[in-house]
């Protein structure tokens, strides 16, 4: 039977949330498939496109799938694709990527790039997404906590002619090295040059509660954290984390280094998206950081910046963060696009079992297990 898709009603809410449920029992982690207040607002955004299947004569809802633009960045996002299992194998959930995928691509108003991220309890869902254009990225071990922690792989599709305009990168710590390899490969425009791979120590990494390591405070109130951090960094540039909003603030006991981030502490995920006056200028006082959040909930903390961040990444660098995924062409600057990389850091102990990664994200996953293993299974100056 041939489905179609159609966007969505206020009056689709419940049959929507009965299909969540029916596939993902009370597991789901997100709003958009649980909240009907949170399922209202985004129907009604004018930067949501959200499209359902259904069955023709009983009009019951077989599918679903949620896109959503960034106008400013013109950056979009897929989620929230759920096929009903009386419908799978009918090829829906392909049409669903493709169809969304190159409508929020298209005209003058349509995105450069359209990210979606997928589970890896299966390849099925990384695979709707190759098949429709999408470019393996990067993995993201232990991304949310449902019934357990889950890894989740990124994929994004660029529109037409970005990708040739990517921004030169010069440098970038050694660290990094696999992954901007896994990258040019990922990527495939050869003629574009790799940036030098520079090998220097990193800087001290020092723990919470030693010299050089100030407390920190966290302030939990979403809307007075937004507005201080538009205040502190108002150039878009330093609170750059498209669909991320800041909830909680953490500052030193002196007000020199504030950190705005986004905290969810019932899976654990937590993103760093903006600090006054910078990230690096936490220095040794990082891990303080990490500390706090820690005690608040996060399981699983990530920060998105610049590939040619050099400073930052070294910073991140030494602070058990790793390259999880890059990002070409990600922010459009001048008449160029800029890459990102996404640093992650897991407070979890990584479990690869069971899990079912198509072997498109093995360089990314690779690169990110050896560091792993150098990070915190190396035991080169242990024994004295």
């Amino acid at each position: 039977m041939t489905h179609q898709f159609t966007a969505v009603q206020p009056s689709d809410i419940n049959g929507l949330l009965t299909l969540y449920r029916q596939v993902y029992g009370s597991s789901y982690a997100l709003p958009i498939g649980t909240d009907p207040e949170v399922m209202a607002r985004e129907m009604a955004s004018p930067r949501t496109t959200w499209l359902a299947a259904r069955e023709a004569q009983s009009g019951r809802i077989v599918g679903s799938i949620i896109g959503t633009i960034d106008p400013q960045e013109r950056l979009g996002k897929l989620q929230g694709l759920v096929i009903h299992p009386d419908a799978r194998g009918s090829g829906l959930a392909h049409q669903a990527v493709r169809r969304l995928s190159d409508l929020l691509l298209e005209g003058e108003q349509g995105a450069d790039s359209v990210y979606a991220t997928a589970r890896t309890n299966s390849t099925a869902p990384q695979r709707v997404c190759l098949s429709a254009g999408f470019r393996a990225l990067g993995i993201f071990p232990n991304l949310r906590k449902a019934e357990r922690h889950e890894t989740m792989v990124l994929l994004a599709k660029h529109r037409a002619g970005v990708l040739e305009r990517r921004l030169p990168v010069e440098r970038v710590p050694a660290g990094l090295g696999d992954l901007v390899r896994a990258l040019h490969e990922a990527v495939a425009l050869p003629e574009q040059p790799l940036p030098e791979l520079v090998d220097e120590p990193l800087p001290a990494r020092r723990g919470a509660g030693r010299p050089g390591g100030a407390a920190m405070e966290l302030v939990d109130a979403p809307q007075f954290v937004l507005r201080r951090m538009s205040e502190q960094l108002p150039d878009p540039e330093q609170r750059f984390y498209p669909f991320h909003a800041p909830n909680v603030l953490l500052a030193t006991a002196d007000g020199a280094h504030e950190v705005y981030a986004q905290l969810n502490r019932s899976d654990g995920y937590c993103a760093l998206i903006g600090a006054a006056p910078g990230l690096a200028a936490l220095g040794e006082g990082f891990e303080t950081l990490i500390n706090r959040l820690a005690e608040d909930g996060a399981l699983h903390i990530e920060a998105l910046l610049p590939l040619d961040g050099y400073e930052d990444l070294r910073l991140l660098l030494a602070h058990g963060f790793l390259p999880a995924a890059a990002y070409p062409a990600m922010r459009r600057q001048g008449e160029g696009w800029r890459d990102y990389v996404v640093m992650a850091r897991s407070l979890q102990p990584l479990d690869f079992r069971g899990l079912s990664i198509d072997a498109a994200f093995q360089p990314f996953t690779e690169q990110y297990i050896e560091l792993w293993k150098q990070q915190y299974l190396n035991t080169h100056g242990v024994f004295q």
